[in-house]
């Protein structure tokens, strides 16, 4: 049988299954009654012969009796085999009617076609089936046969040989067909079993990944390649709910309150977290404030663009607003602090200043005065550094200039410094070092830096201090052969009020600003600070600036 055919009598099949065994059973009968009905009417020559007629008389009524049986007798009580009783009868009627007379009715031993299909595809035993459905269409031929042996089989009688044969093969090739169905049912229930374990698996794992997300107290969100949520956990509904926000992100739907740390600029819409993240961005931990007024919220966000076609990405949103305001509660502080040592500190100074100038002072007095003008400046350099190191803007004006008489002038202004703690400072300058840059901020990165290695440099050696031009950038570079900074220490030396485990055990002077400043510099200037460092074996801090301006 062809795929359609199949198909065909697969579909058969499941709307029997649906029906009762009665309506089932009648439906089997059905086309047998009605085929025989009309040949019936149609005929009725048979009728007519008085030694036809009782063989005629006894088909139908088989047939019509079991037509009543399908409806009648509560088939679902009895054994699901007992029904294939009613085809065996139709076997019998149909032989009784096609027998009856002087042949006229031979053709209706096609009619059997019905009860074979019908056992062929009820019965369980294929030996059974095959005898049945040969035997029964050659008993129905056997009177034909038995006539064509007395006359020496004339032609047609090979009819009644093929009508067995032909019944045979009939069921053989459904026999086949149902075989390779119910192979294919029981693949397909195998398959919906399968599916259905797979289903049940898969809405456990979404239970449960639905009860991590929304245990975690970061708010996590899934979004497509268009930016849009496709699924978020509790928490991240909570801070859209408590900042009011509703994610318009399409075009001509308003703005996000985004705004930057400072809390005053708002964030273009191409550096929103989420587009940047939907463009496959990875973002770690960087800080934005949602919303305005006292419900804003400070997040750490981080994303993860999704691998594979389909695109999106993961992004986290951290609620760290009471660690910002603590910072920027703190750096209030050190500022208003910082602000009140400037004007006593200023006062001390300039009374220092009047005192020193007069020309009666006894040598011993006039050199403590001196340290104390010494100490007053350092205090004051150091206040000046706090209310810098606070703010999370240094100011810095920026304008075309060369650095050889800046790292020149700042080389100078440390020799004295340099002498004084037993080291030598080499200066190697490129001819032209033109770039974008606030001199006066970048002066104090260099004395940090020149400052730090004389500190950090206790048994003397050589401090260089060399700059190039190199790939478009200008590398200011301070190397020492001092004491030298662990591995655990350098990840934190640009950390505010950091100081190494070393300095604090040698009591080198310091409050742990410098290094922190000169970071902030570079950043401000487009550039970075960089450190290569081992214990013992010295420091290099390299000061990266974007290079512009004439090169020659």
């Amino acid at each position: 049988m062809s795929a359609s055919e199949q198909a065909v009598v697969q579909r058969a099949q499941t709307y029997l299954k649906r029906l009762r065994s009665t309506s089932r059973i009648a439906l089997w009968q059905l086309p047998l009654v009605a085929a025989i009905t009309i040949v019936a009417v149609s005929a009725p020559a048979p009728w007519n012969s008085e030694s036809a007629r009782p063989l005629v008389a006894a088909g139908f009524f088989l047939v019509c009796a079991a037509g009543a049986a399908c409806l009648t007798v509560p088939w679902d009580r009895l054994p699901e085999q007992a029904a294939l009783l009613i085809p065996i009868a139709d076997l019998v009627s149909i032989g009784l009617i096609r027998n009856a007379g002087d042949g006229t009715l031979q053709g209706l031993g096609t009619l059997a076609v019905f009860p074979v299909i019908w056992i062929a595809v009820s019965m369980r035993s294929i030996l059974w089936t095959l005898v049945i459905c040969f035997l029964g269409p050659l008993l129905i031929t056997a009177p034909t046969l038995n006539d064509a042996v007395r006359r020496g089989f004339p032609a047609g009688a090979s009819y009644s040989l093929l009508l067995p044969i032909l019944m045979l093969t009939v069921a053989v090739a459904i026999r086949t067909a149902t075989a390779g169905l119910r192979i294919q049912e029981r693949m397909l229930r195998a398959q919906q079993e399968q599916l259905r374990s797979l289903l049940a698996e898969s809405q456990a794992t979404e239970r449960l990944l639905s009860t991590i997300l929304d245990a975690v107290n970061v708010g996590i969100v899934a979004i497509g390649p268009d930016a849009l949520p496709v699924r978020s956990n509790r928490r991240f509904r909570e801070v859209l709910a408590a900042s009011g926000w509703i994610p318009a992100m399409s075009e001509g739907q308003g703005q996000l309150p985004f705004l930057a740390q400072d809390r005053r600029t708002p964030v273009p819409r191409e550096r929103w977290p989420l587009i940047r993240a939907a463009a496959g961005e990875r973002i770690d931990g960087e800080v934005f404030w949602l919303g305005t007024g006292p419900d804003a919220m400070a997040l750490s966000v981080v994303a993860r663009p999704v691998e594979g076609p389909e695109g999106g990405a993961v992004v986290a949103f951290g609620d760290v607003t009471a660690l910002a305001t603590a910072v920027d509660d703190k750096a209030e502080l050190v500022r208003t602090v910082a602000h009140e040592f400037r004007s006593p500190l200023t006062a001390v100074l300039g009374n220092l200043d009047l005192v020193l100038e007069s020309e009666h002072l006894d040598p011993g007095d006039r050199l403590r005065l001196e340290v104390a003008e010494r100490s007053a400046e350092r205090l004051l350099d150091l206040a000046a550094d706090l209310v810098a190191s606070s703010s999370n803007a240094i100011p810095v004006r920026l304008g075309f200039a060369d650095l050889r008489p800046v790292l020149a002038g700042r080389a100078d202004a440390a020799r004295l410094a340099a002498v004084a703690a037993g080291v030598q400072l080499a200066v190697e300058l490129d001819d032209s070092l033109w770039a974008c840059i606030d001199p006066l901020r970048v002066g104090q990165a260099v004395d940090n830096l020149l400052s730090n290695a004389i500190k950090y440099s206790p048994d003397g050696g050589t401090i260089t201090l060399r700059a190039l031009r190199s790939d478009g950038w200008i590398a200011i570079e301070v190397r020492d052969s001092g004491m030298g900074i662990s591995e655990d220490d350098r990840d934190r030396i640009f950390e505010r009020f950091f100081r190494t485990s070393e300095a604090r055990r040698s009591d080198i002077p310091g409050v742990g600003l410098g290094l922190a400043l000169c970071s902030w510099i570079a950043e401000r200037h487009g550039g970075r600070l960089e450190v290569a460092s081992e214990p013992g074996c010295g420091s290099v801090f390299t000061l990266y600036l974007p290079a512009s301006g004439p090169t020659g």
